[in-house]
């Protein structure tokens, strides 16, 4: 017997808003779209979130760039990724910034004590590079 979850979670990446969405953006949010449609049609319990990753130096770089405040930007261009999403239609059930102190905020601290509480956060010297554009 194969067991078949009633329940499907899916997410996109969540994109950086230091500049305007762009077709990659796009691509991914019809994906996934297509991926959640599919579910509901087969009527699994479906739950697609998306969202928009305001904690990147890149943001803070952009916006020093237009001479605003990195929330700012943030706000101005995550209105311009729910602006797209409601052009091509995409059918997500909830947008989270990861500002949000009510809805990402509470996660990450319980992530980060978890990691904590296991061990799995250490000091530790570190040598290598960093990299803006990957962020990493």
């Amino acid at each position: 017997m194969i067991y078949i979850s009633e329940k499907f979670y899916i997410t996109t990446a969540i994109p950086y808003v230091n500049a305007k969405p762009h077709l990659g953006h796009s691509l991914e949010f019809i994906q996934t779209d297509v991926i959640k449609r599919f579910h509901d049609l087969i009527e699994k319990s479906t739950f697609l979130v998306c969202g928009a990753d305001e904690n990147s130096l890149k943001n803070v770089q952009a916006a020093e760039k237009e001479g605003i405040s990195t929330q700012t930007l943030c706000d101005k261009n995550a209105e311009k990724f729910k602006e797209l999403e409601d052009k091509i239609g995409y059918l997500y059930n909830k947008l989270v910034k990861s500002s949000s102190k009510t809805e990402h905020m509470p996660g990450i601290h319980k992530l980060w004590n978890l990691c904590d509480k296991n061990g799995d956060i250490y000091k530790k010297k570190y040598k290598g590079l960093y990299c803006t554009g990957c962020e990493s």
